[in-house]
């Protein structure tokens, strides 16, 4: 009777170990001593209660908790939900753009795996003339870009010497993303973004960071988006000698930052500013 009586006491500690989840090792004879190891998840504690739900099943819950990620709902999801649903044509519009925006700047982000493929210079060369860009290679009076056909001709892996000496990005929607795309061209003396919607100070600053020692021609007329403090950045491109700046007089103060530009980097020439008045022109 004792034996029965504590085998199935035994047994019923066994029970209870294995429904707190924890794994135990018994040999037949009941008198060896019963190890057992906690779960990896309850090692600090292996008397952890169950893991549970705040809220409780019997709860009422909305539609979007079962949405809900492990951490809650992010502030940005909680204030599109207090807005509500704005179907006016202006919203819409808005929001196409800001989708069209993302999408642009996904698009340009930097890829490792092209530059691993090409190098720093094919994967710019493919990244601009993909986008209706032309590029021009350091020995080549050659512009390669797009045909009729939107094909073109370009070295699908990595080729030692060459190198991109100029880009004409005229018109093309460049972003901030796109200017980290063509990083590390160190031979890089001619470059054009004329007419560029998204050229702003922030990307006139990437320019001057990535070709301060080598960019020897700019074009950035008509970027609209590029204020005095865009102007005054370039005065780090210390080998430029060609400047166009039209479309941009409405940007304070052009005149007098030219004129700065003109006294801190020698022998520049700045075209598209005219410094007198031309009605006083007229009358001398």
């Amino acid at each position: 009777m004792m034996c029965q009586f504590k085998q199935g006491q035994i047994l019923k500690t066994i029970g209870w170990l294995n429904s707190r989840n924890i794994w135990t090792s018994l040999t037949v004879n009941t008198d060896k001593k019963i190890w057992y190891s906690p779960d990896k998840k309850r090692r600090e504690s292996w008397n952890a209660p169950e893991e549970r739900e705040i809220i409780h099943k019997d709860e009422w819950q909305g539609v979007f908790h079962h949405f809900m990620p492990k951490k809650g709902i992010s502030p940005d999801v909680v204030r599109a939900l207090q807005k509500g649903i704005d179907l006016r044509p202006s919203a819409i519009k808005n929001w196409f753009k800001t989708q069209k925006h993302n999408y642009k700047v996904i698009d340009q982000s930097i890829s490792r795996e092209r530059i691993a493929v090409l190098g720093f210079d094919l994967a710019a060369a493919h990244f601009l003339v993909h986008r209706e860009g032309k590029v021009r290679f350091q020995g080549s009076e050659v512009w390669t870009q797009q045909d009729e056909n939107g094909d073109y001709e370009l070295a699908s892996h990595y080729s030692p010497n060459v190198f991109v000496e100029a880009i004409d990005a005229t018109g093309v929607d460049l972003k901030y993303e796109g200017l980290e795309s063509m990083c590390t061209l160190n031979h890089l003396k001619w470059l054009s973004v004329a007419g560029c919607p998204s050229i702003d100070d922030w990307c006139i600053d990437r320019i001057c960071c990535q070709y301060s020692n080598t960019l020897e021609y700019l074009d950035i007329s008509n970027c609209i988006r590029v204020t005095e403090l865009g102007i005054s950045a370039l005065a780090r491109l210390r080998n430029l000698k060609h400047l166009h700046l039209n479309g941009l007089d409405d940007v304070n103060n052009i005149k007098l930052l030219c004129l700065l530009l003109e006294d801190v980097i020698p022998n520049i020439q700045i075209e598209g500013i005219q410094y007198l008045d031309p009605k006083l022109l007229q009358n001398t």
